[in-house]
């Protein structure tokens, strides 16, 4: 009965790790979710193949990616971003998310979030007094640093996928 139990709790734990995973396409945190279903394994297991130290790496990297994806979004908005330009990039970054996802069943919220990082950034630059092609560019540097984050922070999910891997088997 104890093997099978055993890999019941497995196929939850994988099942859990790769729902996190999809997770990250509604722009929600599965990194933390990593985190939290690692945590939830070791107290079920008594922390025999999941140990703290495995925990606190997963959650060195989950801190990593988070940040990454907010520095790429914020940061991208153009070389020297006002301001206003990363709040913009920003708020319309969440704003997009949020409308975007009932859409192509929840990958919408992911192409909301490019899309309204490219708005807010470019209607920020034209707040500012901008002519249309700084717009125009702000915008693409704000996409294309929304999409960089999203990735950087997938890659990272994938990278904490294989530690828990590694540490369970």
């Amino acid at each position: 009965m104890g093997i099978v139990l055993h890999i019941v709790g497995l196929l939850l734990l994988l099942l859990v790790c790769l729902v996190a995973l999809a997770s990250l396409l509604l722009g929600l945190p599965g990194t933390f979710f990593i985190v939290l279903a690692a945590l939830l394994y070791g107290w079920a297991t008594g922390f025999a193949a999941v140990h703290w130290s495995t925990i606190g790496w997963l959650l060195l990297l989950a801190v990593t990616g988070e940040g990454i994806e907010f520095l790429a979004a914020a940061g991208a908005a153009g070389e020297r971003p006002s301001r206003r330009v990363m709040i913009g990039a920003l708020a319309g970054g969440i704003v997009g998310g949020m409308i975007g996802t009932p859409f192509l069943f929840g990958v919408g919220s992911l192409l909301g979030a490019l899309v309204g990082a490219f708005g807010g950034a470019a209607l920020a630059v034209v707040w500012e007094g901008g002519t249309p092609g700084a717009a125009l560019a702000t915008g693409c540097a704000a996409l294309r640093g929304r999409l960089l984050g999203f990735v950087l922070k997938s890659a990272i999910a994938v990278v904490m996928l294989v530690v828990l891997v590694a540490a369970v088997l």
